[in-house]
Parts: C-alpha cells; structure tokens; sequence
C-alpha cells in the first residue's frame, strides 16, 4: 500500500513512517509546503504529521484535507488532527495545562473502528501539544476518544 506522509516539520514524523514501514507500507515523505497537491493524487492513503504552530501556519495542510478527504483516507496525528477538524467545522482551544512529553490514559468509545483493532478500551499515549479540537464536534465529525 501506497501511504504520503505530510511532514509538518516535526521529528515524531519519521516515527510515523517506521511504524507504516513495519506494517510493509510504501511510504512517501514531503514536507508540508515542498508539494504540489497534484502530487498527492497518486497515492490512496494520506498521513498528516504532528508540527509546530496551528494548521493555518501548515503549508498546503488544509488544501490538501479539502480537495482529497472526500476520495482518500487520511489520517491526522496531533496537529493534522487539529487540521481535520478544523476543515470541518470545529475549533481549536488553546489548553491552559499544556501537555508536553506526558503520559495519559486515553478511553476508546468506539468498537468498530480498524484504527483501534487489538487495542485495549483504555490505552496509555504520550501527549506533546497545546492546542485541542474543541469537544463541541459538527455533525459530520465523530470523536473516538477521550482522555
């Protein structure tokens, strides 16, 4: 399986792109705003990193959410998550307690999703941002987990 990764200029990127690696994907790396968005078109599967700042800051991030989130799956991971939600709908809240390199439970709310196939209910993660989607999710958005 062909899978881009968006680097938003971050180094957990190329943690993301091990473990796709580990799973025998084709992995494509291109940093957020050294791509063209017809580039994307050759690939089924979108990553979007973790990175520095909000999504506006984030090269062709958003574009690239707009124009292929209707025909490929994509995944966002910290601010790509942040990105996603935004291009739907939600906000973004600055955290008065910002998590940075902490451990927390995270409680997984759905059974059917492939994403969390094998996991526990509750999982520990390691968190490192500021900034969250507001829980005040729009319609076409679902959350599966909450800390």
């Amino acid at each position: 399986m062909k899978v881009l990764v968006i680097d938003n200029y971050d180094s957990f990127t190329y943690n993301l792109v091990h473990y796709l690696e580990d799973l025998n994907c084709e992995v494509s790396v291109k940093r957020n705003d050294k791509l063209t968005l017809e580039e994307v078109d050759a690939f089924k599967k979108i990553v979007l990193s973790p990175g520095p700042g909000i999504p506006d800051e984030a090269g062709l991030l958003k574009a690239i959410i707009k124009t292929y989130a209707p025909t490929k799956s994509i995944l966002g991971v910290c601010l790509g998550q942040q990105a996603i939600g935004e291009v739907f709908g939600g906000s973004l809240i600055n955290l008065d307690d910002v998590y940075h390199g902490v451990a927390t439970q995270v409680n997984i709310t759905v059974d059917d999703e492939s994403l969390f196939k094998n996991m526990d209910k509750s999982i520990e993660v390691g968190r490192y941002h500021s900034w969250v989607v507001d829980s005040k999710l729009p319609e076409v958005l679902e959350a599966t987990s909450f800390d």
